[in-house]
């Protein structure tokens, strides 16, 4: 389970940050050192990465994860769970209070919903890593990423303008389909309004 607890720490900061963040700048450099890079399923990502501009990137960056008005790939839950469309919704406040339960803060600084796709992953890690609760990530992936995780994964890939945001959504979604089956989750079922 370490290993999954430390593959969403990662997704989860290149779901978050902008690669140009140090944070991501510092993760980047470790996958490129790495002697099985080329056997890795990041392979093509840094590949793309590096055959990509950087002000390419960050304007993919901004509209797929800052966007204003008409984002094509929001990646908030509610937006995909709420028949509104709005962040905030019921899942937002579902989600809230299973991450109260579980004493998980994910007070970025900023008014922002935590059903984020990243913030997602870091409280699933959290949860593995810290409270070594295997079952409340469980509860959180089946209940609270999963039922949507995948259909805004497909359309990030459909809307992103770099291969390297299509590769990386690509590489998430066989990444959450392998956490599902090795720890035997049964996604819960909601209604998705895409």
């Amino acid at each position: 389970m370490h290993n999954i607890a430390i593959t969403a720490r990662l997704l989860g900061s290149f779901f978050y940050f902008p690669m140009s963040s140090d944070h991501n700048q510092l993760l980047l450099k470790e996958l490129r050192e790495c002697e099985d890079l080329s056997e890795s399923p990041f392979a093509d990502f840094i590949k793309h990465y590096q055959n990509t501009s950087q002000e390419v990137l960050y304007s993919d960056y901004q509209s797929l994860f800052e966007g204003c008005d008409n984002m094509p790939a929001p990646p908030w839950g509610s937006v995909y769970l709420d028949r509104e469309k709005v962040i905030f919704g019921d899942s937002t406040l579902r989600l809230r209070s299973f991450l109260a339960l579980h004493k998980i803060e994910t007070d970025t600084g900023m008014r922002e919903p935590e059903d984020q796709f990243g913030l997602s992953l870091f409280a699933a890690a959290h949860l593995i890593e810290k409270q070594q609760s295997l079952d409340a990530a469980a509860v959180l992936f089946a209940e609270h990423l999963l039922p949507w995780a995948f259909h805004y994964l497909d359309t990030l890939i459909t809307h992103a303008q770099t291969d390297v945001y299509k590769t990386l959504a690509t590489i998430c979604r066989d990444w959450l389909e392998a956490v599902k089956h090795a720890m035997h989750i049964e996604i819960k079922h909601y209604q998705l309004y895409p």
